[in-house]
């Protein structure tokens, strides 16, 4: 008796389980089983992204390290105006600026998903969250004089 030619086949790679195929048709990356990181440039900086899932659903957080905050020997007046564009950023409600503990300045942000997350989605979102920034980053950017900043 010979076995019908399906069930002879090698299995799906496991790639496969990572992705689920939505009503419209569409590919997506299954949140439950795939987290995605990915890095791209925005506003002359590097920024790193990520997926994760929370409890209350999935999320993409963005981060990208701006420099040192600059001491007060380099200007009081420079540190001032820094700082204060940076608690200005605090009134975004997604994407902001912020000193580490280790007097670093980030952009950070962070953007919630829907469940069925496509790749597009992802990118809008970080978009999204740059955008948000922006105006900060580029304002900063005029302040500190180490910045680099990118060819015309």
């Amino acid at each position: 008796m010979n076995m019908p030619t399906v069930l002879n086949r090698p299995p799906a790679p496991a790639e496969l389980n990572e992705v689920d195929v939505l009503d419209d048709g569409s590919v997506a990356l299954n949140q439950e089983r795939a987290n995605v990181t990915f890095g791209f440039r925005a506003c002359g900086l590097p920024f790193s992204a990520e997926t994760r899932l929370t409890d209350a659903g999935p999320v993409l957080q963005i981060a990208a390290d701006i420099g040192g905050d600059p001491y007060s020997a380099e200007g009081v007046d420079m540190r001032e105006a820094v700082h204060a564009i940076i608690r200005s950023s605090h009134s975004s409600p997604s994407c902001r600026l912020m000193v580490s503990k280790q007097k670093h300045i980030y952009c950070v942000g962070k953007a919630h998903l829907n469940e069925t997350w496509t790749p597009t989605a992802l990118l809008t979102a970080a978009a999204e969250l740059v955008l948000e920034a922006r105006p900060y980053l580029m304002v900063l950017r005029d302040v500190l004089p180490r910045w680099a900043k990118p060819a015309a």
